[in-house]
């Protein structure tokens, strides 16, 4: 059983290995796993493709089986024989890179004050790399694996989850899956998530481009505007602009271009966030040169960017588990003249998804925007009382020595709600401080994108001492 003894076996252990956890990380973090357009052997592009199979050779120059499966959708890899089938889910891809990096190139990792900083160092790569030297651990130390420990390696967590679509189909399900890619303790649920792009209906006469954000699931932190210079409205911009510290124009030949910036944040908790779209369009909707259908089509824009909250689409609701409804704006374009933006809602399990249906397709009407993209998954809650929830919650517990710690249901969604008897848990230990980073800057999805190192290697040696106990529950 997991004991002290056990536990201190394996914390020197990790500490032993904490360079080359950091080595490997970077090493994966060099990949730019963003997707893009597919292309043979490369349904989710050619960096994704390279991601994954970067992973595959680290788990296989360490001495384990791994194979890419659906035409590199996916990969597996495996680790001792019979049941249960315990698996850990990581991926490899990465939301894109953003703007205003302080640190460093988004893909050129470096170490600086006990942090990696790099796009994927937390979210999801660092989950890659627990797997790896989670696998190690049980070789190395000659641990009892009752069972096959297998580790799934995505390629489109971030895009859509056809990666774990495909396994699902193809592969047995596992007996208990275990997800780094989320938060400490444990989370035992995750929200239900609705994206949708919604579209005005009139086009805009007076503005001649809208555009800003790179991904549903964060918030958009710059936006650019453009107008026909020269205009009153460009001048009544101009004027409107100066001396605000959020706002900046600047002249490309015949336009001129209003640019915003604010503060991003990932989706699920747009409260830290400042909406660069919402700063724009309150600034425009204060000039009166601004013409009737513009003001129209920026106004029913405004309202529904006015609360993170899900307030303007009617669901606003606050979760005994999951606390409350969140929305969040990541992207907006102008096409064919007409205003699009996306939205990323976020519910508890006690509202339905109806109800989140009815409330963003009712209320966009309202204000004058149609539905251009819509999909709904609902989330899940675990019950607290089945043995592999006991055994995770309570492995937690005993290595950080506070039996009051309580399981967490999360805002984010992870590859736990396509897999039955699934938790998810972080990459990062808690309370590890990260290096002073400006605000909007180091978390997942941010720009500076930071991983505390004394955390990463506890967060591996936490999921290794989970991993060993739920075996001992069958």
């Amino acid at each position: 059983m997991l004991d002290r003894a056990l536990i201190e076996k394996l914390r020197v252990y990790f500490d032993d290995h904490r360079e080359e956890m950091v080595r490997d990380l970077c090493r994966l973090v060099r990949v730019p796993s963003v997707r893009s357009e597919p292309a043979p052997d490369a349904p989710f592009g050619v960096a994704c493709r390279d991601g994954l199979l970067e992973a595959i050779a680290l788990f296989r120059e360490n001495g384990f089986e791994a194979e890419a499966y659906s035409g590199n959708k996916y990969g597996l890899v495996r680790y001792g024989s019979g049941a249960p089938l315990i698996c850990l889910f990581a991926h490899t891809d990465v939301v894109p890179v953003g703007d205003g990096w302080d640190y460093t190139a988004p893909f050129d990792p470096i170490v600086r004050d006990g942090c990696i900083i790099g796009r994927g160092c937390g979210d999801d790569k660092a989950g890659v790399v627990t797997s790896l030297y989670l696998l190690r651990a049980f070789r190395d130390l000659g641990l009892p694996c009752k069972g096959t420990l297998q580790v799934f390696l995505g390629a489109a967590e971030e895009t859509g989850m056809e990666d774990i679509t495909a396994f699902v189909s193809e592969q047995p399900m596992p007996d208990v899956s275990v997800v780094p890619d989320g938060e400490y303790p444990v989370s035992l649920g995750e929200k239900g998530i609705c994206h949708v792009f919604v579209r005005s209906c009139d086009a805009l006469t007076d503005l001649l481009d809208f555009r800003g954000g790179f991904a549903k699931n964060v918030v958009l932190d710059h936006v650019e505007v453009a107008f026909n210079a020269g205009t009153p409205l460009a001048k009544a911009v101009e004027a409107a602009a100066a001396g605000k510290p959020a706002f900046k124009t600047t002249r490309d030949g015949d336009r001129l271009i209003l640019s915003a910036t604010g503060v991003t944040a990932h989706a699920s908790v747009p409260e830290t966030s400042v909406n660069a779209a919402k700063l724009a369009i309150d600034l425009l909707l204060s000039l009166s040169a601004l013409g009737e259908t513009d003001r129209r089509i920026l106004s029913g824009a405004a309202d529904l960017l006015s609360g993170v909250h899900a307030e303007p689409f009617g669901l606003s609701h606050d979760d005994p588990y999951f606390g409350p409804v969140t929305s969040a704006n990541g992207v907006v374009r102008v096409e064919d003249g007409r205003l699009r933006l996306s939205f990323d809602i976020r519910y508890g399990s006690s509202v339905p998804a109806a109800d989140v249906d009815r409330g963003v397709k009712t209320n966009a009407a309202r204000v004058g925007y149609e539905i251009d993209h819509f999909y709904n998954e609902e989330g899940f809650r675990l019950p607290e009382d089945l043995p592999a929830c006991r055994s995770m919650v309570g492995t937690y517990r005993l290595v950080m020595g506070d039996a009051s710690l309580e399981p967490i249901y999360m805002g984010g969604g992870t590859y736990a709600r396509h897999l039955k008897n699934a938790f998810s848990i972080g990459t990062m230990l808690p309370d590890c401080p990260l290096l002073p980073l400006r605000e909007g800057h180091g978390g997942w999805h941010q720009p500076d994108e930071a991983l505390s190192v004394d955390g990463f290697v506890g967060s591996t040696h936490m999921a290794t001492c989970m991993v060993y106990s739920l075996l001992e529950t069958f």
